[in-house]
């Protein structure tokens, strides 16, 4: 093996697991079964952030039910059904090839998640990857979340290597423009979600990734 001093930065939601697409189909039933539209586009917008603003569709929700139910009860119902879904979910395509890949050139490995810290470090757990990781960041470690580049620059300042060591894996617009405000280049892999948002500044957007090609990014 290689010694580098090159990074792979991991998003986690949507990257490594696939954990925003059933929220957002409990969502949209959610909103027919009440004779309303669940408005799709803009609940894309919060995705890859955990900063609690923009488009809340339990408190919309809550209102056009009149009364019977509360935005936290029908927050607390999509999470519990989510949750299940995704316990039952396996690493997504290619997560565990890359990690192989990168590890075997001797790349170090993080993840930069806006995601709390006990979802984060569980399912990374559960799926058998977090010892592969240097170092995991997330909402809880940072002030400001993603499309911040709070959470990045800590993930950084963590393996002590410098923005141009480094390469992000993300799936969402919010969390490209994090690492491109914090000075690291960004490949973008959208999932069912996340399709269809502006990706503009990425390195560049693959299907998979499988076809990532390391040597582009690192001196390998």
């Amino acid at each position: 093996m290689q010694n580098h001093t090159g990074a792979l930065i991991f998003d986690f939601d949507g990257l490594i697991l696939e954990t925003e697409s059933p929220e957002v189909e409990i969502w949209d039933r959610m909103f027919t079964e009440n004779g309303a539209r669940f408005d799709r586009q803009a609940y894309l917008k919060t995705i890859g952030s955990w900063s609690g603003t923009g488009y809340e569709p339990a408190v919309n929700l809550a209102n056009l039910i009149g009364g019977g139910i509360s935005a936290d009860e029908l927050i607390e119902r999509v999470r519990k059904e989510s949750t299940e879904m995704i316990a039952r979910e396996a690493p997504l395509p290619g997560v565990e090839a890359l990690i192989a890949r990168a590890q075997k050139a001797g790349l170090r490995l993080a993840v930069g998640s806006s995601s709390p810290s006990p979802w984060v470090h569980g399912h990374l757990h559960r799926l058998g990857l977090i010892d592969h990781f240097a170092t995991i960041v997330t909402f809880d470690d940072v002030s400001q979340s993603k499309p911040s580049p709070e959470i990045f620059l800590t993930v950084l300042a963590r393996l002590g290597i410098r923005a141009e060591q480094a390469l992000v894996l993300e799936d969402s617009h919010n969390g490209l423009l994090a690492a491109h405000r914090a000075g690291i280049r960004a490949v973008i892999v959208p999932n069912a979600v996340t399709t269809g948002q502006d990706f503009s500044l990425a390195a560049e957007v693959l299907d998979s990734l499988d076809a990532l090609a390391l040597e582009k990014y690192f001196p390998l």
